[in-house]
């Protein structure tokens, strides 16, 4: 098993650092530094969530310059026609602050010839039609990729490990496949303690067919969950020994859901991009399989249509995320089956803590957004997006939950209004 996702990426980090200074006077050596930024105001109007644009930044309630704020670095590094290396840190509003979390890339890369190429070290799971670029707004028409489909990207959004591709000339295009094996690491913050999981054995395979007028991606991940931490982890382990005879089948069940180590998650992504008499037509869809109640299975995509008037440009998207299973601990239907009424009560109340956070990271919504984006100059655009939110009873897992609020129970609407600057460097 690789050793852990922080400890890799640093010593990435100095190895490319290293590197740099070792090949800075090779005559064929060539270095860049560049980047890009987005910088966001977002309104939004509920009184129950705060918004967020991914799962492991913070939620920001009412009108807030945080969320959608964002600042990319990479360098480049090119040894020579066959090796170069590559970094790249993206600050942003993340709610765990381990290096792991801002670190994006890392990288060297080896070009055998036109067609074979391999890397070394933390690279994109490409997992998603945008995944390479996802932060990079300037080259989106949206203010961000719609949540229901990239919110979760940054836990499987980069890997670290081996990369391998093979690209091929075709008469329409070109095709690309490629194949990876590696590891990657979750770590979040829940109820005020650090929440870390590992995906060991991670492996993905991806097919890409691209053309003039249209672009095409197919992807397929798999791994096994393992090496789970939470500051409630020691009660969870022995609870099924702590509590009266009577629960143990119902702690045993809490366990199993609560602690994913071993089990194994899938997922399968189809994606494209058509342009056709100006107007621009993306459509992705996904469907994750995975036994761990924190993440539990779904499936989800959207439809988004542009049409760019000459520096403008409009666009709309439909987007859904539907889960897979009912958002509870245990299953207390049969659980009030079995128990007599007073220890089914016993029962609800002491499983409440962990139902809630359950509850809290259930997905089930519905969205639709409308904007616009004006590139006022090559290097700088301006846009502005309304999304609007139709959540299901405990699916608001996208957003978090204002202090001292308890998951909305509710089906509910939700508004977030986003005015966005975008540049590249």
């Amino acid at each position: 098993m690789f050793i852990s996702s922080t400890k890799t990426t640093a010593s990435l980090l100095c190895a490319l650092l290293s590197l740099s200074l070792g090949f800075s006077k090779a005559a064929s050596a060539e270095y860049s530094f560049n980047g890009f930024a987005n910088l966001g105001v977002t309104y939004s109007d509920s009184e129950q969530l705060a918004y967020r644009s991914s799962l492991l930044n913070n939620g920001r309630e009412d009108l807030s310059l945080i969320p959608d704020t964002l600042v990319g670095l990479q360098s480049n590094y090119r040894f020579n026609d066959k090796f170069d290396a590559v970094g790249q840190i993206i600050l942003q509003d993340r709610d765990n602050t381990s290096l792991t979390n801002f670190v994006e890339l890392a990288f060297v890369r080896f070009q055998a010839n036109r067609n074979w190429a391999f890397k070394i070290g933390r690279f994109s799971t490409n997992s998603y039609l945008f995944t390479d670029y996802r932060y990079v707004g300037h080259l989106l028409n949206r203010v961000r990729p719609p949540l229901e489909m990239y919110s979760a990207a940054g836990s499987l959004g980069n890997m670290d490990g081996l990369h391998a591709s093979y690209t091929m000339d075709v008469d329409w295009g070109a095709i690309k496949f490629s194949g990876a094996y590696g590891q990657s690491s979750f770590n979040d913050t829940l109820n005020g303690g650090e929440v870390t999981v590992d995906y060991t054995e991670l492996s993905s395979l991806n097919i890409e067919f691209q053309s003039t007028e249209w672009r095409f991606h197919m992807a397929y991940l798999t791994a096994v969950m393992d090496n789970f931490d939470s500051p409630d982890l020691d009660g969870i382990r022995n609870l099924d020994q702590l509590v009266p005879a009577i629960f143990v089948p119902f702690a045993l069940e809490l366990k199993n859901n609560l602690i994913p180590d071993g089990k194994r998650i899938t997922y399968v992504s189809v994606g494209g991009q058509y342009s056709f008499d100006s107007f621009d037509l993306i459509a992705e869809y996904s469907d994750y399989e995975g036994e761990w109640a924190l993440a539990a299975s779904a499936k989800s995509g959207y439809v988004s249509l542009a049409y760019p008037i000459k520096r403008f440009t409009p666009f709309i998207t439909a987007a859904f995320y539907d889960r897979q299973m009912q958002p509870e601990i245990i299953d207390y239907a049969n659980a009030q089956a079995v128990l007599p009424d007073f220890a089914f009560q016993q029962l609800v109340a002491i499983s409440a803590g962990a139902n809630e956070a359950i509850r809290g990271g259930s997905i089930d919504q519905n969205s639709i957004s409308v904007g616009i984006k004006w590139d006022f100059s090559d290097a700088w655009a301006v846009k502005a997006q309304v999304d609007h939110f139709d959540i299901g009873e405990f699916g608001s897992g996208f957003f978090s939950v204002q202090e001292g609020l308890l998951t909305p129970a509710e089906k509910l609407s939700y508004n977030v209004f986003s005015l966005n600057f975008t540049t590249t460097f």
